[in-house]
């Protein structure tokens, strides 16, 4: 079992993923998108989201590199690509109070049309977007086909359920919480997620150099 499960990676992962999802970020939101609705409705609500992450995170998990291969993307640039956008994530969080305009126009429409927001756009993208399905490829390139399953699974899993509790009780933890208190774990999750982004930058371009550069490396190496 050892070696189908990596413990320094799935640490890794998961606060990765629960810095990308921050389920405390997204319980105003929710709580906005979902403020005509009754308990019992917020309740399907919060369990449809729960479900459609959980599903998206799973398969991102089992095809995500499979899925680079039919765009011939090799796994370096895609971990530069990715970095890129999950610092932009990181310092939106940092420098904003509120989503992105895209995503405030977004989660509108979503309460526009009332009880079809819960997927689209309530799940997909305010929850689960590129930024979790890029950070889920690049960590399954450093894991073996069983392995990537066993370790990143179980923490999207875990992750995943951290969320759907979140909005399961968002009432009662805004209420705890307060703004302030959800405004500074935001930031905390932002500076993390700029820490990661960094070094999936530095790495990809270092492996990029690596891979069709060769010689570069080894002189590097050899002074």
């Amino acid at each position: 079992m050892a070696e189908l499960f990596d413990q320094a990676v799935f640490l890794k992962f998961l606060g990765a993923a629960l810095a990308i999802f921050n389920p405390l970020f997204n319980i105003p939101i929710f709580l906005s998108m979902t403020s005509g609705c009754t308990k019992a409705e917020r309740l399907r609500v919060a369990i449809i989201v729960t479900i459609a992450i959980t599903i998206i995170a799973m398969i991102a998990v089992v095809t995500g590199e499979e899925i680079l291969a039919i765009f011939g993307i090799d796994v370096p640039s895609f971990r530069v690509a990715g970095g890129i956008i999950i610092f932009g994530i990181g310092m939106s969080m940092l420098n904003a109070e509120d989503r992105a305009k895209g995503d405030q126009t977004a989660a509108a429409d979503g309460h526009e049309r009332k009880m079809n927001f819960a997927v689209v756009p309530l799940a997909i993208p305010l929850t689960i977007g590129p930024g979790m399905i890029t950070t889920t490829i690049v960590f399954s390139h450093q894991l073996s086909d069983g392995a990537e399953v066993v370790t990143l699974g179980s923490a999207a899993l875990i992750a995943c359920a951290i969320v759907g509790v979140g909005l399961i009780f968002a009432d009662q933890i805004s209420n705890l919480l307060g703004k302030t208190m959800i405004s500074v774990i935001t930031r905390i999750m932002a500076i993390i997620l700029v820490a990661i982004s960094v070094e999936m930058v530095l790495t990809g371009i270092f492996s990029s150099i690596d891979a069709h550069y060769p010689q570069l490396m080894s002189g590097a190496a050899g002074s």
